[in-house]
């Protein structure tokens, strides 16, 4: 349903509370640029708080730049994440296989920058006390 690529919507759409469709996006006055991109629903990714600070955010925008709040508008969103449920580790991070711990954003043990950076330092103390009590590695 989502598509699984960055959705786009038109943001009459959006207004009448009905999914972007390939035909819908055809008959609009602009071209998608990003190709990849899923014609759908943002209303079905986004909390409906953030959509209305976006259409109002739009209409402010519209009495600086006219045209911006127009029906044919292109919204593209959201970038979805999935993190990996499969690692098994230790407290201190470290994988089933001795001394590889698996820290930080790409690992996907982390929900964001500050938990990717603290996944490191967890790692770093665990490998320094490591160090000191002299198990090396």
């Amino acid at each position: 349903m989502l598509g699984g690529e960055v959705l786009v919507q038109r943001v009459g759409d959006l207004r009448h509370g009905r999914r972007s469709t390939p035909g819908r996006l055809a008959r609009g006055l602009l071209e998608p640029t990003l190709k990849t991109a899923t014609p759908g629903d943002l209303s079905l990714v986004l909390p409906y708080r953030h959509l209305a600070d976006i259409l109002e955010m739009l209409e402010t925008l519209d009495r600086l730049a006219p045209g911006v709040n127009s029906a044919h508008t292109l919204l593209y969103g959201a970038e979805v994440k999935f993190y990996s449920l499969q690692l098994r580790l230790s407290a201190a991070l470290e994988t089933e296989i001795p001394h590889l711990f698996a820290v930080g954003d790409g690992a996907g043990v982390s929900r964001g920058l500050v938990q990717a950076s603290v996944s490191g330092v967890i790692a770093a103390r665990e490998i320094a006390g490591r160090l000191e009590a002299g198990e090396g590695g």
